[in-house]
């Protein structure tokens, strides 16, 4: 079968970018985040044709579903692309204000001249080439755009529009589905502000995007399975004048706009089929607030050969047993949807009990792990793309690590019971959660290694770091040797950023398959009382049309 090929465009109008971007990868998924992933895609970039630009305005105008068909605009091929690395700022010529750009790296495009191009709404476009024939159907389409508006006052040079699409093949005459969003004050895409856009593929209609897109359009004829381009183009006005466009770029271009942080990911699995699987303790990694696509953490490394250990402190309140253990983590400097070749062959799982804080008023005493009390090398985890990270340590070149999921279930030799009445505390026994990645000697020195993520205070005391142990069963200390059971807590420190008084724990899960009594619960039974009544009338009532974020 002849081997076909799939390209992502960037149109850019002042009017239009079509943009694909990205070194070649053996997938449809992949990331372009940094300078040097940026330069290497500029090798499959080409300029857009005429015929390609006009056959995907047709389809706009035929095929709209919801609200208006996208504004057809002149196009100009040609365009000028450049990498920028990102930083920096601007001034507007007429206002004399300075705008800053963007901080992340990405890919500059440029169109018209400033000399000779008269007033009016223009466009142009790229294409970038894939090396694959990509199925994009249950994905998540991520990009940046940040849209420039010149001038306060109109008539102003701005950019109106950003669309996204989708196109089988041809190159020209392939169907089309996509979506564009209005730019401007009180408008999905602010000027001059960097702006996140996402599509799920497993959806339909505006609300498929995120933001909500303004308008969405679908040639009956398309078909996810066989997508072969991504579009992303630009609609808007220019007015002359010259409009300064980020170094190094130079000269005066008639406009420019600016796109990063361009991913393609796989949506993560369904969940487990409520009633079946029951959470014990959960603390899931959090979203960044100032945009939810991110999610806001580090990967604190942790590795049972040391220099570290992570663990975490969860509370037990009844005797079901851990059945299933999950956990988020990255891999530090690593930014591709998958992981990296080298990746740990086990991870080990340790539960210690509790030595709680003896001075909670004094900032140099924590609670910490004891003593472990049971453990799991685990040999067949999966993983799945979670998302990219929002380094809250202001280190730039650990924003845009992939998150990713981790799993393990247990056998049920391997499940975790615990005594519910400690009389230590009657509410509950605190226990702690380790986690550490184990790789091959010969791994060593490991590019990427594997972190823990870590998430806001949620419980208790900090995570801690265990940087050293004694086993006094087999007479072992550091790094801890199998079986590690029956090892003690030496040496470490709490987990927190920037100071003490800012807490940090890490992201995990605790599953079990028994409901919180021995029965599966009634259905409508909310209050889990063993009887549907008024109350769990009640509990639906104060929760009636009451939506999930």
């Amino acid at each position: 079968m002849k081997e076909r090929k799939l390209k992502l465009f960037v149109v850019c109008t002042i009017a239009g970018c079509l943009m694909a971007v990205g070194p070649a990868y053996p997938s449809p998924y992949f990331l372009l985040d940094t300078e040097i992933d940026w330069l290497d895609g500029l090798a499959d970039i080409n300029g857009m044709s005429e015929s390609g630009w006009s056959e995907y305005m047709s389809q706009w105008n035929e095929y709209t579903v919801e609200g208006n068909s996208y504004p057809n605009d002149v196009f100009l091929p040609h365009p000028g692309l450049y990498v920028y690395g990102g930083g920096g700022s601007w001034t507007d010529p007429c206002t004399a204000k300075e705008y800053n750009y963007p901080e992340d790296a990405g890919l500059v495009m440029t169109w018209g001249d400033a000399c000779s191009m008269p007033d009016g709404n223009f466009s142009s476009a790229w294409v970038f080439e894939y090396p694959e024939d990509p199925d994009l159907r249950n994905c998540t389409i991520t990009v940046t755009v940040t849209a420039p508006q010149f001038g306060l006052l109109p008539p102003f040079t701005r950019i109106n529009q950003v669309s996204l699409g989708l196109q089988n093949l041809p190159l020209v005459g392939g169907p089309i589905r996509a979506w564009y969003w209005n730019c401007g004050p009180g408008q999905p895409i602010p000027w001059n502000t960097p702006t996140t856009i996402t599509i799920d593929t497993s959806k339909t209609g505006r609300a498929a995007a995120t933001p909500t897109a303004s308008s969405f359009m679908s040639n009956p004829g398309f078909n996810l399975q066989f997508v072969q381009y991504i579009v992303v183009d630009e609609g808007g006005t220019w007015v002359g004048g010259p409009q300064n466009a980020p170094p190094p770029g130079g000269g005066i271009p008639g406009m420019w706009n600016y796109w990063h942080n361009l991913a393609v990911a796989s949506n993560p699995p369904a969940a487990a089929v409520p009633g079946k699987w029951y959470v014990k303790w959960s603390q899931p990694p959090e979203k960044w607030v100032n945009d939810p696509n991110f999610i806001y953490g580090w990967d604190e490394l942790s590795d049972h050969n040391g220099p570290q250990i992570v663990a975490d402190d969860w509370r037990c309140k009844d005797n079901r047993p851990v059945t299933d253990i999950h956990w988020w983590g990255s891999f530090i400097g690593w930014n591709l949807p998958g992981p990296p070749a080298v990746r740990p062959h086990t991870f080990h799982i340790g539960i210690w009990n509790d030595i709680p804080d003896p001075n909670p008023a004094n900032p140099l005493d924590f609670s910490h792990p004891n003593e472990m009390v049971w453990e799991n090398y685990c040999d067949n985890w999966v993983w799945n793309f979670e998302g990219h990270d929002k380094d809250p340590c202001d280190r730039p070149e650990r924003d845009m690590e992939t998150c990713f999921q981790f799993t393990q279930l247990l056998s049920q030799d391997e499940w975790f019971y615990q005594d519910p009445n400690d009389p230590c505390d009657p509410n509950g026994r605190v226990y702690w959660l380790s986690i550490a990645a184990i790789y091959n000697p010969a791994d060593y020195p490991i590019q990427f290694p594997w972190g823990w993520k870590t998430r806001e205070h949620f419980f208790n005391d900090d995570a801690v770091r265990i940087t050293n142990t004694n086993n006094p069963t087999n007479g072992t200390s550091w790094p801890p040797t199998p079986p590690t059971v029956g090892s003690q807590w030496v040496m470490g420190n709490p987990i927190f950023f920037p100071d003490p008084n800012f807490s940090w724990d890490v992201a995990f899960e605790l599953t079990t398959n028994a409901p919180n009594y021995p029965d599966d619960p009634i259905p409508g039974d909310l209050n889990a009382d063993k009887i549907v009544n008024l109350f769990d009338l009640d509990i639906m009532a104060t929760n009636w049309l009451t939506a999930a974020p």
